[in-house]
């Protein structure tokens, strides 16, 4: 979903997370619930992660065919008890123009699913325990979001999709080297992955460090083409789609308004 953007923010109404009690080991005793990976810890998670390999198919890749440089910085929100991910990419090549979207990170209990669920959403079947949202992008249903297995500190395997369509292998460096890579990507296949389906990510760009990454970050209207603030259409009608049209198809027309 790159290219809509150039990262949604929170709208004031997250549905609080799930935690386990102080007793359980981790940062602060903050676990989130519903991942995959045992006693996720979203403080240790936080921070900034490089994409060195992916599969990305079906709705949740749309935009990202020709990234290069991709890159996600997680932080936690302990107010609403969510992960904020701000991901960027580089179209084309390292020289080519950069997008990104910001979303967010919820879980949800078992209780809470039923009444938090939007018609779409139950429509797509999509039922797993945490998600990706973009608020202020409201046509673009949540996506699955899964973090399989991390050391923290080296390595992150997502899961993006509701099946084996969409996996990200994530790196705390953009060039751990083939050896890591390749290791990553065979654990992923221990998932159900099929392992020659998932690409290298290019990673060629010139490096940013994380105090350069900051000041872009805070460069003025960086805000506001991150939570995707577009200009008023000034529509003189309003517009007619086809109940029966697939999401997709309904996201490209939406989008060629913007960008036409």
């Amino acid at each position: 979903l790159c290219q809509i953007a150039t990262v949604a923010a929170i709208d004031g109404a997250s549905v609080p997370l799930k935690f386990d009690s102080p007793s359980d080991e981790g940062s602060a005793g903050m676990m989130m619930r519903g991942m995959t990976a045992k006693n996720f810890d979203p403080v240790r998670y936080s921070g900034r992660w490089f994409e060195v390999a992916s599969l990305k198919r079906g709705f949740s890749g749309v935009g990202q065919e020709d990234c290069h440089c991709t890159q996600g910085v997680y932080s936690l929100d302990e107010k609403s008890r969510s992960i904020q991910v701000d991901t960027f990419c580089v179209h084309g090549g390292p020289d080519g123009y950069i997008t990104g979207i910001r979303g967010r990170v919820q879980c949800l209990s078992e209780e809470d699913m039923a009444s938090a669920e939007t018609d779409l959403e139950r429509q797509e079947m999509i039922r797993e325990k945490c998600f990706l949202r973009f608020p202020t992008l409201p046509f673009i249903p949540k996506q699955p979001y899964d973090v399989l297995a991390t050391d923290y500190d080296n390595y992150a395997i997502v899961s993006g999709a509701k099946d084996t369509s969409f996996i990200q292998v994530y790196s705390r460096t953009p060039n751990p080297g083939p050896e890591f890579i390749e290791k990553y990507k065979s654990y992923a296949a221990n998932f159900g992955y099929d392992q020659s389906k998932i690409k290298d990510t290019p990673q060629d760009c010139e490096y940013m460090s994380s105090d350069q990454l900051a000041l872009m970050m805070s460069m003025p209207g960086m805000n506001e083409a991150l939570t995707n603030q577009f200009p008023d259409l000034k529509l003189k009608a309003p517009i007619a789609l086809d109940p029966f049209t697939s999401v997709l198809d309904t996201l490209k027309k939406l989008l060629e308004l913007y960008f036409k």
